[in-house]
C-alpha cells in the first residue's frame, strides 16, 4: 500500500512544517510522528522549512506607500471601466424595452375594432 506510506509521510512533513512555523513543539500531546511508521533513509522528505524561500528584504514605507497608491489607481480605474459597462447595458435595455413597447402601442392602435 504506497499511498498509506506517501500519506503517512505526508502527514509528518506538514507537522514538521507547523513546528517550524510555530517555533515550539507539540506539548503534553502524542506527536503524530511518534505513531507515523519509520519510513527509509532514501525516502525520508526534507523539512519544508529547508526548501522555503529565504524571507523578503524589509521594505521601506516610501515604496509601500507608492505600491498602495498603484493598487488603488488601478482598482478605481477598473471600477469606472464596470460602471460604464453596466451603464451601457442598461442603456441598451432600455432601449430595446422602450422599442417593444412603442411597437406594442402603434400595433395596439392601428387594429380595427372588433364588432
Amino acid at each position: 500500500m504506497m499511498w498509506k506510506r506517501e500519506r503517512d509521510l505526508l502527514i509528518a512533513q506538514t507537522m514538521a512544517f507547523v513546528q517550524s512555523v510555530t517555533g515550539k513543539p507539540p506539548g503534553g500531546e502524542t506527536s503524530l510522528e511518534t505513531r507515523l511508521p519509520s519510513a527509509s533513509p532514501d525516502e525520508a522528505p526534507g523539512r519544508p522549512a529547508d526548501v522555503l524561500p529565504a524571507r523578503l528584504s524589509a521594505i521601506s514605507q516610501s515604496d509601500l506607500r507608492d505600491e498602495i497608491h498603484r493598487r488603488v489607481a488601478a482598482f478605481r480605474a477598473r471600477q469606472q471601466v464596470f460602471a460604464r459597462d453596466r451603464n451601457e447595458y442598461c442603456e441598451a435595455m432600455m432601449a430595446k424595452a422602450r422599442a417593444s413597447s412603442a411597437r406594442t402601442v402603434k400595433l395596439r392602435d392601428h387594429q380595427p375594432p372588433e364588432d
